[in-house]
């Protein structure tokens, strides 16, 4: 019953990163973290990089591969950090950092900070991306925020341009430091078909719904998921 239940939440979360171009990690991994946190960060990363690479042989002709470059080349280091983090934290430490990296770009994301976009700044935010995509399986909203306001397919390419090479970077700095189990991959696979679910519903759903209100409800979503596994991880900390 716990695998159809996250299944029924990475089909959700796949749905909403197919229309805006990131979420599943930002809406999937707080929820999956209350379930079952041994699958944090591996199994939400395995998913990511199907479901990136998907997307980015779909739209591959809007990359802008200059920010992909200069991200990539930031997230090597970052993903060293993040994974250090994985081996050194606990699970319920390693689930307080996930809900605080969602709450943290959830805020930034309303309070409408937008940094100009140059390569120290693509660099920087690789490197962010790749810490926190590591650690917590969320990356994505260091590399949104630099590319806030640009055509969004553009954006949706980019970023799983992103996500493909972070992601694939991650997995490596994880599997190197022992952080990556054969249940995470085993759990990945049997999540797969509801990845393709949420990313063949993302078309339609994307044409009749608005993707900026397909996004509040995600996030909104995303935060109460986010304050839950806080508590649940601050608790386990304190007790």
């Amino acid at each position: 019953m716990e695998i159809v239940l996250i299944g029924v939440i990475v089909a959700v979360a796949t749905c909403v990163q197919g229309s805006v171009g990131f979420g599943l990690g930002m809406l999937a991994a707080p929820l999956i973290a209350l379930i079952a946190p041994e699958l944090i960060p591996g199994t939400v990363l395995l998913l990511a990089t199907t479901l990136s690479l998907s997307t980015l042989l779909r739209e591959r002709s809007h990359v802008d591969w200059g920010a992909v470059g200069w991200a990539s080349i930031g997230r090597i280091p970052g993903s060293l950090l993040g994974a250090g983090a994985v081996a050194l934290l606990p699970d319920a430490g390693l689930t307080v950092v996930l809900a605080g990296t969602v709450l943290l770009g959830v805020a930034l994301s309303l309070a409408g900070w937008r940094p100009h976009r140059t390569r120290a700044t693509t660099l920087l935010a690789g490197g962010a991306s790749g810490a926190l995509g590591t650690a917590t399986s969320i990356g994505g909203p260091p590399m949104a925020l630099i590319l806030r306001g640009e055509e969004p397919g553009m954006v949706r390419a980019t970023l799983s341009g992103t996500f493909v090479v972070g992601c694939a970077l991650s997995l490596a700095s994880l599997g190197a430091l022992g952080q990556l189990h054969l249940e995470q991959l085993r759990a990945a696979i049997v999540l797969l078909p509801f990845v393709a679910a949420g990313l063949l519903a993302s078309g339609p759903i994307a044409r009749r719904i608005d993707s900026a209100r397909l996004y509040s409800g995600a996030v909104l979503v995303s935060v109460v998921g986010a304050l839950a596994a806080a508590a649940g991880g601050a608790s386990a900390l304190l007790g």
